[in-house]
Order: C-alpha cells, then structure tokens, then sequence
C-alpha cells in the first residue's frame, strides 16, 4: 500500500523520521515547514519522490497552495501528518495570551486548516490523520501554561474530526516520552524512529482504526 503523504511540521525528530519512512516504504512525501533549507536539503536527500514546500500552517493561502503542489506533482494525498507544533509554554508570571494564541494557530488552526485543504482527497482515498500529540493534553501542565491550554484543544480537534469523518482514519498519538533524533537517543528518550515506525502502521491500516494511541518509552 503506499500513494501520497504531506508531513507538516517537518523538523530533525519526528518529521524527518516519518519522512523517511514513508519515502523508504514508497509513498511519495511532500514535506511542509517554514524552514526552507531544511526540506529542501531532506528533499534532495530522498531524492525522486519527496517534494520540499516551504509553508506556514498558520496562512490559509500558503497551506491550500501546499496542498495544490503536492497533488499536481504527486497525486491525491492519502496520509497527512500533523507534526507541526508552535514550541513549549512557559510558567505563571511568564505565559501570556499572545504566546497561547501562536501556539494554537500553529497547533489547532493550522492542523484544522491542513485538513481543510485535504478533505476531499483523504475522503476519495480513505485516508489517514495523524496527530503527533502529547499526553500534556490530559495532565496539569503547571511549568507550561499556554501548552497545558491548546494540548487539549489539539486532542478534542482529533477526536471530534475522527467522530465526523467516518471515512477517514484520524489518529491523536499521545507522546509520553522525550522524542530523539535518530542515532543520538538517550536513555530516557524515545528514538524519532520508533514514531516514525508507528505512524508507518497507522497509514498502513486497512480494516481496523485507531483513533488514540499512548507511545512512551518502555
């Protein structure tokens, strides 16, 4: 099984190792963020089938003409991962409202947005969402409170999407453990590999679904 997948929020952990992934299982792979050089440096790496896009999840202009590029290189996208995350919050007395509202552009709008502009082709290929989520979105969050605040929107986003569309496969992963780049994980870490590897399993699904899974550290 493979056909069309866009990563969005394509960095050194998950992204990368999800693209990788994917492109090695032969899926073609277009790789969204805002850092161009990255994707473009990952892209060529991969070489025939991988696509860099430089993009902002959080401009409806940008993410639609991502999407369009894609499917005219590649074809309908049949997997969309949502990896993009807006960084960490911060203590009381630190958080503010226009750190809360940066991070949930990135992390709730920009997601809704990305599946916005793939609605039709993940409902003609019966597709796959998945949501690098964390398991901030149900604990108290006190060290980061902007983060404890638009984690859980994030969750209720996925589960509400997978309650909507029956016909395509949405998945909110909850990361309990510290992700590593490949090749350099510690101890207490959890490789970007080993997520990489159970989003693959995810696409991958044919009869069953899954819309929630815990992934932490042995």
């Amino acid at each position: 099984m493979t056909g069309t997948a866009v990563i969005a929020g394509v960095g050194p952990k998950i992204g990368e190792a999800v693209a990788r992934e994917l492109h090695d299982a032969g899926y073609d792979v277009g790789l969204f963020a805002r850092t161009e050089a990255f994707i473009e440096d990952l892209a060529a790496d991969l070489g025939a089938g991988a696509l860099a896009v430089p993009t902002d999840v959080t401009d409806q202009a940008s993410v639609e003409a991502g999407m369009a590029t894609v499917r005219e290189t590649f074809g309908p996208v049949s997997a969309l991962v949502l990896n993009a995350t807006g960084g960490g919050g911060r203590p009381v007395g630190q958080a503010n409202a226009d750190r809360l509202r940066a991070i949930f552009d990135v992390r709730v709008a920009g997601s809704l947005t990305c599946v916005n502009a793939t609605l039709s082709d993940l409902r003609e290929t019966e597709g796959t969402v998945i949501f690098s989520g964390t398991t901030y979105a149900d604990s108290l969050v006190p060290e980061q409170l902007e983060w404890g605040a638009v984690g859980p929107a994030a969750r209720g986003l996925s589960k509400s999407l997978a309650t909507a569309l029956d016909d395509v496969q949405v998945t909110y992963v909850r990361i309990g453990s510290r992700v590593d780049p490949v090749g350099e994980v510690d101890d207490d870490a959890l490789s970007a590999a080993e997520v990489a590897s159970t989003y693959r399993g995810l696409v991958e699904r044919d009869a069953a679904v899954t819309r929630e899974l815990d992934l932490r550290r042995r």
